[in-house]
Formats: C-alpha cells, structure tokens, sequence
C-alpha cells in the first residue's frame, strides 16, 4: 500500500466520530447554559428587587449571552456534519 494515498474510508469513519464527539460537547454545552440563563435570572432578579440596576443588566447581558451559546450549540451538529461533507469531498 503507497502510504501518499489517501484512504477514503478513514474519512467517512472519522466524519461519523467527529459527529458523535460534537453532539456529546453539545449536549454538555446546553447543560451549562441552562444553568448560565438560570444564573443571569436569578442575577436580573436581584438586581430588580434591591434596585440595583447594574446587576439587573449583568443579568440581563448572561442570559442574551446563554441564548446565543444555545443556538450555536442547536447548531454543532449539522456545522460538523456540513465539514465532514465537504472534507470526504476533497478527498475523493
């Protein structure tokens, strides 16, 4: 076997590895901003109650910030399945 050519197959086996790894990351990252957007509720909550206006806002900039982080992480899945496409499409 010439070791400079590419073996095709490696590439859909690492696809399908990479796909599982990014949906356990995925999954672990919308644990942690569930409890990030918990966490800035809590802190808007405070913030309102003892009329503390720049720990409402901090409150407020978590949870956009948890919002965002879960709509990437919607998304890890189809960005590395979308990836591993077009790299078993340069190697063939």
């Amino acid at each position: 076997m010439d070791p400079l050519i590419p073996v095709s197959d490696g590439m859909d086996e690492t696809r399908d590895l990479l796909i599982s790894v990014a949906g356990t990351v995925a999954n672990g990252a919308l644990l942690a901003t569930v409890a990030a957007a918990l966490i800035g509720l809590i802190m808007w909550g405070f913030g309102t109650a003892l009329n503390m206006p720049s720990l409402g806002s901090r409150g407020v900039q978590t949870i956009l910030g948890a919002v965002v982080c879960a709509v990437v992480c919607a998304g890890l899945n189809a960005w590395v399945a979308w990836f591993g496409e077009q790299a078993v499409s340069i190697w063939h």
